[in-house]
């Protein structure tokens, strides 16, 4: 199977897009960037929150991150390590999401809408890793 389907280009771009804002975001709030704290609103209480970072939970967001950027990238490439990956980043996600909400103060700190907005990227996370798995199938039955 060598031509690429339209639905695995949407799929693909629209996660690195979602992962690439993921970096972003990872870049400004550990800066502590001020213009991008008040552009989203948030007050001295997230400043706080992403100041001295704990490391294990920072180790984990980076997997996260990193595998959800290679994982649509590999699709594209029609490499079927995108299912590990995105796996990975599925991990890496529910613990990061467990260890913040549980030891981190999470909700009571971000609110319920970047709560939401977690389990979004989550749900899609899942979605990516349940469609690399469907399409290493039809890779596989095309061979």
């Amino acid at each position: 199977m060598n031509k690429r389907p339209w639905h695995l280009w949407i799929v693909a771009l629209f996660m690195i897009f979602i992962y690439s804002m993921g970096i972003y975001d990872i870049f400004m709030m550990l800066s502590h960037n001020a213009g991008y704290y008040a552009s989203h609103g948030y007050g001295d209480d997230v400043l706080i929150y992403f100041t001295d970072y704990p490391i294990f939970p920072l180790a984990v967001w980076i997997i996260n991150l990193a595998c959800g950027l290679i994982a649509p990238v590999l699709l594209l490439l029609l490499n079927r390590l995108a299912a590990y990956f995105s796996l990975v980043s599925v991990l890496a996600d529910i613990l990061l999401l467990i260890y913040t909400f549980s030891f981190e103060n999470r909700w009571n700190i971000l609110g319920a809408n970047i709560a939401m907005f977690d389990f979004f990227i989550l749900l899609i996370t899942v979605g990516l890793y349940i469609y690399c798995l469907y399409f290493n199938r039809a890779v596989k039955k095309a061979e």
